[in-house]
């Protein structure tokens, strides 16, 4: 475990986006049913996107040897790469042990499992959880207010069946700008899906059809990106004299609901002492970098931030980690079970704070350092390898000062 000290935030600069891990991994599933190599591909972006490069590879040897044996399929801490590929490997017929780590094999599935148990998938056991059976066409009900990945994961898998099927979800489906992704990568690969109110129609018996260029031209992440966003927004904030912050490669038309970072940054800086409330049920990761960016708001300034209970169950329970690390920074925030309140002082104090093993709140606390007094020790803030391995490189391209120090 590793700490790191940071003495200097970022003063202005440019850096490119890293590549949109939520478009990665549809592509890289995409491009393996479309028959494409990808050896050498989005190699080296994040752990989360090797581990679905591996998982693929797995339950391909899988399929080419069909040999009747099980599957290893190594999902790290991945979350993404569970809930996409269990509806994948069922679709395929091949028995697997998806192996997960950190809060991954305890998150919540239930709706999801007992979906797939009724169309003919068993997944049994914590860790590892194994899948048996093979994947029968119909239709899946889902409700609205669980994760968005189940359904990527299902419309991703569908059109493999020789049957057709339908997904229906009962109430709103929250993070949407998710599944508004997965269908544009689908539509990409000649994959049709219709849709009406509440539901996804799937014709069975399609073939994927990525063309390869899709793999090298993989948009910018706005997840990620929301921090500089963030950052830039703070100095502006604070009237610090700082140049701006520019994150370049980033598409404004993107179908990343976290691109909704800049309207809200822009939001903060309109508002001056009004009372904001920002709902976050559809960009649920955008929280640390909105939380952080509250506590630069004009000291008495009030921001509400709703609809985050999801945040729980995240690689920390997030909205508990945001509350513990900021409040150890200086911040006054009061945590309640589905949402943040955050009453700005206009500035921090610094100190030693851990990231909960998460990479979004390590890159919060970073964040914070644009308006503490003194420097931030971060602790395991390796974490962010798990989206943004370059994060702290970035950051001191930016003008900021980080330095690692091991325990």
């Amino acid at each position: 475990m590793s700490e790191i000290r940071i003495t200097k935030a970022p003063t202005g600069g440019r850096i490119d986006a890293i590549v949109s891990k939520s478009a990665a991994h549809r592509l890289l599933i995409a491009g393996f049913l479309s028959g494409l190599d990808l050896s050498g591909r989005c190699e080296g972006l994040s752990e989360d996107i090797s581990a679905t490069k591996m998982c693929l590879s797995q339950l391909g040897d899988a399929r080419e040897k069909a040999t009747g044996g099980i599957c290893e399929v190594p999902c790290k801490e991945s979350g993404s790469t569970l809930r996409f590929l269990l509806p994948l490997a069922g679709a395929l017929g091949i028995e697997s042990d998806f192996f997960c780590e950190g809060r991954l094999p305890d998150r919540p599935m239930g709706p999801f499992l007992e979906c797939l148990a009724e169309h003919g998938c068993k997944v049994s056991g914590r860790n590892p959880k194994r899948l048996t059976g093979r994947l029968t066409g119909g239709v899946f009900r889902l409700p609205g207010n669980i994760s968005s990945q189940y359904v990527t994961g299902l419309l991703m898998a569908l059109p493999l069946l020789d049957e057709d099927s339908s997904i229906a979800i009962d109430g709103t489906l929250q993070s949407r700008p998710y599944v508004d992704l997965t269908l544009r990568v689908l539509e990409q690969s000649n994959i049709k899906i219709t849709e009406t109110e509440h539901q996804f129609h799937i014709q069975g018996g399609q073939r994927y059809a990525l063309p390869a260029f899709a793999l090298d031209h993989i948009e910018g992440d706005w997840s990620n990106a929301a921090f500089w966003v963030a950052m830039d927004t703070m100095g502006k904030l604070q009237k610090s004299g700082s140049k701006t912050i520019t994150c370049e490669g980033l598409d404004p038309a993107s179908a990343q609901g976290d691109k909704a970072i800049t309207e809200i940054a822009a939001r903060m800086l309109r508002a001056g002492r009004e009372e904001l409330t920002v709902d976050v049920a559809d960009i649920p990761d955008l929280v640390p970098a909105l939380a952080a960016l509250s506590c630069a708001r004009e000291a008495g300034s009030v921001t509400n931030i709703v609809n985050a209970g999801r945040l729980r169950f995240k690689e920390s329970d997030r909205l508990h980690a945001v509350t513990v690390v900021l409040s150890e920074l200086g911040a006054d925030i009061t945590e309640q079970e589905e949402s943040l309140t955050i009453r700005s002082t206009g500035r921090l104090t610094g100190g030693r704070v851990s990231s909960f093993g998460d990479h979004r709140i390590a890159m919060m606390a970073a964040e914070a350092r644009c308006i503490s007094e003194e420097p931030i020790v971060i602790i395991d803030a390796e974490a962010v390898g798990k989206s943004y391995p370059h994060f702290f490189e970035d950051y001191q391209k930016l003008g900021g000062m980080a330095q690692w120090m091991e325990t």
